[in-house]
C-alpha cells in the first residue's frame, strides 16, 4: 500500500509544471493561430446566357425559287422583302441578342432555309426580324403566340396556325390561319385564303380569288379581282367591290354586298341581307334570311329582271312595276310574288321568313361606288 501511494505522488509531481522563480511572471500560453480566410473565386461565366454570348446576324444566300421557313414558338415575327439575294435575320430576347439556328434542305434549285429560335432557352419570348429576297416564298411554322408582319414579298406567303395578330402588305399570294387574333391583309397580287377561329379578317385590294372564314369574328373584303367566298358563324360580313361571284353565309350576322360584279348567293339565319349596285344581264342574285330584312338597291335604268319575292310574316315592296306571273295573295302570312320587269334577263330571289323584302331604285352615285 505504501508503494502505491509513493508511485501516485511521483506521477502527480511529473504532471504538474514547475513553479516560476520568485518575482517572475508566469508565461502566458500562446494563442492558437486562426486559419487564413479563403476568398471564394469569382463565378465562371455561363455560356448559355445570351448577354455573355457574342451573337452574329444570320446572312445566307438564297437562290430564286427558294423558301424561307421561320419557327418562333413565342414572340413577334417581322419579315420584309428587299432587293438583295441573301436572307438576313436577327433575334432579340429579354436580355439581348439570341442565336438563330439554320438548316438548308431541298433541291439546290428550290432550297428551303429554316430559321428557328429557342425562346425557352433564352427567355419567354423572342422578336425575330428577317429580311428576304423579294422573290422568296415565306412560311411561318405553327407557333404558340406572337404577332406576325410580312411585307413586300412577291412569292407565296403561308402563315400557319397560332395566336396573335397578322398584318400582311404587298405579297404575291397568301394563306393564313389563326386560332386567335385579327388578320389584316392589303395588296395581294394573287389569291387569298384566310381562316380565323377568334378574330376579324379584313382584306383589301386582292388581285385573285378570296376565300375567308371565321368562327367568331367579322369578315370584310374590299376590292377583290375575282370570286369571293366568305363564311362566318357569329360575325357580320361585308363584301365591297368584287369583280367575280360572291358566295356568302353567316349563322347570326348581317350581310352587306356592294358592287358585286358576278352572281350572288347570300344567306344568314338572324340578321339583314343588303345588296347595292348594278346587276348584270343574265345574272343570278339570291338573298335569304330567316329573321331580318332583305333589300336590293339596283340601278333605276336596269334593263330588266325576273323577281321572286317571298316572306312568311313580313311585307313585300318593289319600286319597279312588275308584270306579275303569280299575283300577291291577300293573306297575312306566307306571301309570295313572281313578276318580270323589262327584258327579264336577270334573276332576283329575295326571301325572308319573318322580315320585309324589297327592291329599291338607286341613284347614279350609289351605282358608281366601285370602279
Amino acid at each position: 500500500m505504501w508503494l502505491m501511494l509513493v508511485a501516485g505522488a511521483t506521477a502527480l509531481a511529473q504532471a504538474t509544471p514547475p513553479a516560476p522563480p520568485r518575482g517572475q511572471q508566469p508565461t502566458k500560453p500562446q494563442k492558437s493561430t486562426k486559419p487564413e480566410k479563403v476568398v471564394p473565386a469569382p463565378p465562371m461565366p455561363r455560356p448559355d446566357l445570351e448577354e455573355q454570348v457574342k451573337v452574329e446576324p444570320v446572312s445566307i444566300k438564297l437562290a430564286r425559287g427558294g423558301k424561307v421557313a421561320i419557327s418562333n414558338r413565342a414572340g413577334q415575327i417581322i419579315v420584309n422583302g428587299w432587293d438583295r439575294d441573301v436572307v438576313e435575320a436577327t433575334a432579340t430576347g429579354d436580355n439581348g441578342p439570341i442565336p438563330i439556328e439554320t438548316q438548308t434542305t431541298g433541291d439546290p434549285s428550290r432550297p428551303r432555309l429554316l430559321l428557328s429560335v429557342s425562346a425557352r432557352r433564352f427567355g419567354r419570348e423572342a422578336k425575330l426580324d428577317v429580311k428576304v429576297p423579294r422573290y422568296a416564298d415565306v412560311e411561318t411554322l405553327e407557333g404558340y403566340r406572337g404577332d406576325i408582319e410580312v411585307a413586300d414579298v412577291e412569292g407565296a406567303t403561308l402563315i400557319n396556325a397560332g395566336n396573335g395578330d397578322v398584318k400582311i402588305l404587298r405579297v404575291g399570294s397568301l394563306k393564313v390561319s389563326r386560332r386567335s387574333g385579327d388578320v389584316t391583309v392589303k395588296e395581294v397580287k394573287g389569291d387569298l385564303t384566310a381562316r380565323s377561329y377568334n378574330g376579324d379578317v379584313i382584306a383589301e385590294n386582292i388581285g385573285g380569288a378570296v376565300d375567308v372564314a371565321a368562327t367568331n369574328g367579322d369578315l370584310r373584303v374590299h376590292n377583290a379581282g375575282a370570286d369571293v367566298r366568305a363564311n362566318s358563324a357569329t360575325g357580320d360580313i361585308e363584301i365591297r367591290c368584287a369583280k367575280g361571284r360572291a358566295e356568302v353565309s353567316s349563322a347570326s350576322g348581317s350581310i352587306t354586298l356592294i358592287g358585286v360584279g358576278g352572281d350572288v348567293d347570300a344567306s344568314t339565319a338572324s340578321a339583314d341581307v343588303l345588296f347595292r349596285g348594278p346587276i348584270r344581264t343574265g345574272g343570278s342574285y339570291r338573298l335569304k334570311t330567316l329573321s331580318g330584312h332583305v333589300s336590293m338597291t339596283i340601278h333605276h335604268n336596269v334593263a330588266g329582271f325576273i323577281a321572286t319575292l317571298t316572306t312568311y310574316s313580313g311585307e313585300i315592296d318593289t319600286a319597279f312595276p312588275l308584270k306579275v306571273e303569280s299575283p300577291l295573295q291577300n293573306v297575312p302570312l306566307n306571301r309570295r310574288i313572281t313578276g318580270t320587269f323589262g327584258n327579264g334577263q336577270a334573276k332576283l330571289m329575295l326571301d325572308s321568313f319573318s322580315g320585309a323584302v324589297s327592291i329599291v331604285k338607286g341613284n347614279e352615285a350609289a351605282m358608281r361606288e366601285c370602279k
